[in-house]
Parts: structure tokens; sequence; C-alpha cells
């Protein structure tokens, strides 16, 4: 539990907690019960020694004072004795001059008490007792007085205050801090010359058109290829389904676009690669190479329509996907060659169109934002340009871990145990100086790239955006602060153990017998 926590808890506490610690408040509750009873007890036990001890003083001063009257008792006697010639016995040898009687107690002191191991409750037992004891919900207002609220507080502002001071950045880390922010900042800025620029789009003269010669006629030689390779399994016709002939020398179906007006469906002519997902680079090895088996077209809203051969390929009528991946198993069945030729086709027909003009949509995109897909795609962005985009974000990101690793590891020559204490505690200032840098640096790409932005300058501002910095700055804050707040952790916990210390040698003191 935080104690700076202001959150409250439903019986109206200050703190909220969590099972664990309603499960320990209950058993402080339990514990504080039964140690203010033994007060009580010990209280009204020592109240009645205290009047023993009076009376039995009264009743010493009594003794004391009949003995002296049989002194002088004796005394009288013996000069009436002397006086009239008689001979006195003997005296006792006992002696008389105190009435206590000195007993040997064996009674053993609570020091010298031992408790058996077997005689401690386990843990679930004491859980069991205190959920019964204290069946509500125990907040520590009910154990805490206020000067102990107030106690407990201040002790962990100490606690932190020690913590911050031991692990605050010196002189030298500083110097460190402003050499990684130079270089991160100095990395983001020259990037573009080293990688190229982010979001650059389709460059029309390295790429050819989906019908040139060229195109067509490495199509024609593969697929020669994969039916000369397996010519001995012979041809297979179907009543229903294709062959694998058939799959591997017509057309893919999800190019088709005729007769989609007629259904209410706009392909967009020469874009429609974004709206089928036969196109889509991931999906498409699934989407696409079942299509093809059956001759069906899905579009990336999953809905998915026959395509007509006869008189030219066209939209024919809807039929439900899962429909599709069934006809795909019953025609694999048939013949199991359906599957690789689809496959074969498949990859084809990706590696003949990721290099015309128009390339391939971005993967997956269309599946949940069909708008951002088609805008993309008529901008000419499209999967290769995305790949291009994902090698330079993970440069940046490389070149960030690259200055943070040489950063940490010359920090860390400069460790000295007389000077810095504990390791840990110096790691921590290591983590800090990496922490801040990326994020100065980050800061820095943010604020121009903002900055562009708002002046209306976009594409600028993607090109100098430090997607992989930014990536790189995010990660050492998850990783970096999990890191601090563990040593940190430890730290209170290690100044806990220093007050609790001198009990637990105790406790350990009753145990040592039985241990």
């Amino acid at each position: 539990m935080d104690m700076t926590e202001k959150s409250k808890n439903k019986k109206g506490g200050r703190f909220s907690y969590n099972e664990e610690e309603r499960v320990r408040n209950r058993i402080f509750k339990m514990q504080k019960d039964e140690i203010e009873d033994i007060a009580k007890k010990s209280d009204s036990l020592q109240s009645d020694i205290d009047d023993l001890k009076e009376s039995t003083s009264q009743q010493q001063d009594d003794i004391d004072t009949l003995f002296k009257r049989i002194e002088k008792l004796k005394e009288s006697a013996r000069k009436m004795a002397d006086t009239q010639g008689i001979k006195m016995p003997n005296e006792s040898k006992i002696s008389f001059t105190s009435t206590q009687i000195e007993e040997e107690d064996n009674t053993p002191y609570l020091a010298d008490m031992k408790i058996k191991q077997e005689d401690i409750p386990s843990w679930e037992q004491v859980v069991n007792k205190a959920n019964e004891y204290v069946p509500e919900e125990v907040v520590l207002e009910d154990l805490l007085s206020q000067e102990e609220f107030n106690y407990c507080i201040e002790d962990v502002e100490r606690i932190n205050r020690e913590f911050s001071e031991k692990t605050k950045l010196n002189k030298t880390d500083i110097v460190f801090l402003m050499v990684a922010s130079a270089l991160q900042t100095a990395r983001w800025i020259i990037i573009q010359q080293i990688c190229g620029d982010l979001g650059e789009t389709i460059n029309a003269e390295e790429r050819l058109e989906h019908n040139d010669k060229i195109i067509k006629d490495k199509v024609s030689s593969l697929n020669k290829k994969f039916q000369n390779q397996f010519e001995g399994h012979g041809h297979r016709p179907s009543e229903r389904y294709k062959s694998w002939e058939q799959i591997i020398f017509s057309s893919v179906p999800y190019d088709t676009t005729i007769g989609s007006p007629d259904l209410g469906i706009n392909m967009e002519g020469r874009y429609h690669r974004y709206r089928t997902l036969g196109h889509d680079p991931i999906l498409g090895w699934i989407f696409g190479t079942a299509n093809i088996i059956t001759d069906t077209i899905t579009l990336n809203d999953f809905s998915s329509y026959e395509i007509v051969r006869k008189g030219g390929p066209r939209f024919g009528a809807p039929i439900l996907t899962p429909t599709i991946f069934y006809n795909s198993f019953m025609s694999i069945k048939e013949d199991y060659l359906r599957l690789p030729a689809a496959i074969f086709a498949q990859y084809v027909h990706l590696k003949s169109d990721v290099f015309t003009k128009l390339g391939l949509p971005v993967p997956l995109l269309e599946t949940f934002s069909e708008e951002m897909a088609g805008k993309l795609y008529r901008s000419q962005y499209d999967s290769l340009c995305l790949m291009r985009d994902l090698i330079i974000v993970g440069k940046q990101a490389g070149f960030a871990i690259l200055i943070n690793m040489i950063i940490g590891l010359v920090h860390g020559l400069f460790y000295n145990k007389e000077k810095d204490g504990s390791r840990d505690h110096y790691e921590v200032r290591t983590r800090k100086i990496l922490l801040y840098s990326n994020a100065i640096s980050s800061g820095l790409n943010l604020a121009y790239v903002g900055a562009n932005a708002y002046t209306g300058n976009w594409t600028e501002a993607l090109k100098k955006l430090d997607l992989g910095g930014l990536l790189v700055s995010l990660w050492r804050l998850f990783t970096d602060v999990r890191f601090i707040t563990k040593v940190k952790d430890q730290f209170i916990k290690q100044e806990m153990e220093k007050v609790t210390r001198s009990s637990l040698e105790d406790l350990n003191a009753m145990f040592e017998q039985y241990i």
C-alpha cells in the first residue's frame, strides 16, 4: 500500500488495499486486541501483586515488632534469673532474625522459556482465526493513532529522501547526460542522410505496368516449370472443382471487377487490390489461396462472392466465407496437388504484383480501416514502402540502442565502491542518464515534428520523425522505471529490517533449542 495514496476504500479510510493487505490488516487488528487484553490482565495482576506486597510488608512490620518484644522479655528473664541465682538453660541455636521463609523457586522466568516449533500456528491457521475474529474490513485508522500515522509517513519520507540522496546524479553523471542527449539528438538529425526518408511513396519510374511483357513472360515460365514438374501426376478433372492445372493457368479470381456494380460494390477499378483480401501480403496466403481453389473472391469486409467464368470472369452470387474453406477442403480431398498448386499460384501472383506501379496494399490495414488503407494506397504508398520504412525505423532504433549501450558501458567504468556505495544504486544513476537522455532527444524530435506539422509542412515532419528512437524511449521508460522501483523497494525493505532486527534476534533465541 502506498502511504501517499489518497483513494478511498469501502470503509472510508484514507488508503486503498489489495486482498493480501486486507488479510494482514485483520490479523493486525486481532493481534492488537489480544495484546491489549494481555496488557489489561497484566495491569490487573500487577495491581494485585502490589496490594499483596503492601499487605506482606505490614505483616513483616508486625512480626518484627513481635520479635523485638520477645527479645526484651528474654533479656528481662535473664536479669531476673541472675538476681535469683537461677541458671538459665542454653539458648536454642535457631536464629529468628528474619521471619521470611526462603524456598527454592523452580518456576522458570519468561526469558528462559522456550516455545516449541510445533506449537506455532501456520499462516493459514492465523488467517482463518483472524477472518473469524474480524469478519469486516479493517483499515489502518482502526490500528494506528494520528501520531503513529504521522510517524509512519515521516519515516517513509525519510527513507525516500535517503534513496534520492544515494541515487541522485552528480557532476560526472550530468556530463554523461549531456553527452548522451547530444548524441541521441544528433542521431535523429542525421538519420535521414544515413537511412533515408520515412513515408516515401512509389517511384513510378522504377516500377512496371501490371501487364508488362516481362511480368507475363516470367509468370508463364514459372507456371510451365510447375506443370512439367508434376506432369506425372496427371490431369484429374472434376465436375465441381478446378483441377490443379486450371488453378495454375487460369487468372486469379480476386482480380475480377466486372459485375461488382450490379451488386452495389465499388471495386475502384485499378485500385481494387486494397479492397480484396487475396492481394493482402499476409492475409492473402489464407484467403487468396482459398479463393484460387474455389474460384471465389473475398473482400476486405470478409464478404465473399462466386466468380462466374462463362463469358469472362465476373461477380456471381454471394457465398458464405466459411463455405469457401469447406469447399477448399473438399477439393483438396479429391486431389491433394490442388493445395500446393494454389499456394504456388498465390506466390506467383503476389510476386508479379508487388513490383508494379500500384504494388500491393499495406497488409492488414484494410480490415481495420478501409478509409485509411484506401487513402494510403491511392497516394502510392504500398507494402514495399512500408517495408522500407520498417527497415528505417529498425535502423533508428538500432542506432539509439547502440548509443545507450556505449554510454552505459563507459559510465559503468567510473564506478567506485568506496565513493558510490551499492552497485545497484550506481546502476540506478546509469539508468537515469539513459532514461533522461532518450526522453530529451525524443522530446526535441516531437517538438520539431510538431512545429513543421503546425506550419503545414507535413512531408518534412514525417521525414524527420524519429519513430525508432521514440520506441526505444518508451521501452526505456518501461524497463528503467521498473528497475529503479525494484531497487527502491529493496532499499526500503533493508531500512525496515534495521528497525525490526533486534526483535527478530530475540525470536530466534526463543526458537534456538528446537530449530
